[in-house]
């Protein structure tokens, strides 16, 4: 999958859309600490989600 193909920014941007709106503020939602804490531990669950997914999709995209 090339990086600026229109399947991978559809891809993307589907996949940042559900991460901001979902997942980001559900993750943020349990855990109780200050804002920069709470973004590094999102980041550090975040990125590799991406990783996973981009694998896990590379057959059929």
């Amino acid at each position: 999958m090339k990086l600026f193909s229109k399947k991978s920014i559809i891809f993307y941007s589907i996949l940042g859309a559900i991460t901001a709106l979902i997942i980001a503020p559900l993750i943020r939602s349990l855990i109780d600490y200050s804002v920069t804490t709470e973004i590094l531990i999102t980041t550090a669950i975040i990125i590799p989600m991406y990783a996973v997914i981009t694998r896990l999709f590379k057959k059929y995209l």
